[in-house]
């Protein structure tokens, strides 16, 4: 403090002095330049995004109601086992994702929706399959064209990794096919039910993501069965966004 009032003096001094001698001198002032306003950015993982994934799908169809209580009627007449389960379609997809997500502090909350290019497949399963390529014939279950709307919630155990849980709605299309002696019949149904999943995503850059994650979707009784049949998918899939 003292040096500056000693300097502020002197420059006083000097200025006064000038104007006796002629005129003022302006004293220079430097001035510092002024720091430019900081805006605040989004949240790291606030913002759209729009992926895909390769998946593994398994699907059952299962005898409910009428059949199931047939079937009932057989194993106890003729001491054996036939199980409910009908089918097995499963195979390798590929599908395509989109949606936003919002982060609030450690939570993350989104909206997204997928759909499934490729199919899952079977011939019936077990028992019921061996009778009827024993009859000389064949059948063929597929789960197709299988679209998810879904919110999920997630929590960050650090500003990379996410780790979050899934519900939404699915809408997919059951088709069978069947053929005896020449003779060939085939028939679809719309499926839909309800999906629940875990995963979580991993942001390898500000723009890359990588995802794992495991989902279940309970379709429950088939329409246009009249309660006899069931069908369920369970898929685990690979993936990456990439977010914007």
């Amino acid at each position: 403090m003292f040096d500056k009032v000693v300097f502020s003096a002197v420059a006083i001094g000097l200025s006064t002095s000038m104007v006796f001698a002629g005129g003022p001198i302006a004293p220079v002032i430097d001035v510092e330049p002024a720091a430019a306003p900081v805006v605040a950015s989004a949240p790291a993982w606030t913002g759209g995004y729009i992926g895909g994934n390769v998946n593994f799908g398994k699907g059952k169809l299962k005898a409910a109601g009428d059949l199931a209580d047939f079937l009932s009627e057989i194993e106890e007449d003729n001491g054996v086992s036939l199980g409910r389960t009908l089918a097995k379609p499963d195979g390798v997809s590929g599908a395509l994702r989109a949606g936003y997500d919002w982060q609030m502090g450690k939570g993350v909350l989104g909206l997204g929706a997928e759909y499934n290019i490729g199919t899952y497949k079977s011939g019936l399963n077990g028992i019921f399959g061996e009778a009827l390529e024993f009859e000389g014939g064949d059948a063929e279950v597929r789960i197709k064209n299988t679209a998810t709307i879904f919110a999920r919630a997630g929590y960050l155990f650090n500003d990379n990794l996410l780790a979050y849980g899934l519900v939404g709605y699915t809408r997919a299309k059951g088709e069978v096919s069947a053929s005896v002696d020449g003779f060939s019949e085939s028939g679809s149904e719309t499926l839909k039910g309800t999906t629940f999943g875990v995963g979580a995503e991993y942001k390898m850059t500000a723009s890359w993501s990588a995802y794992a994650e495991y989902a279940y979707t309970d379709f429950g009784d088939v329409s246009g069965t009249d309660g006899n049949f069931e069908a369920e998918l369970s898929q685990v899939k690979l993936g990456a966004n990439y977010r914007f």
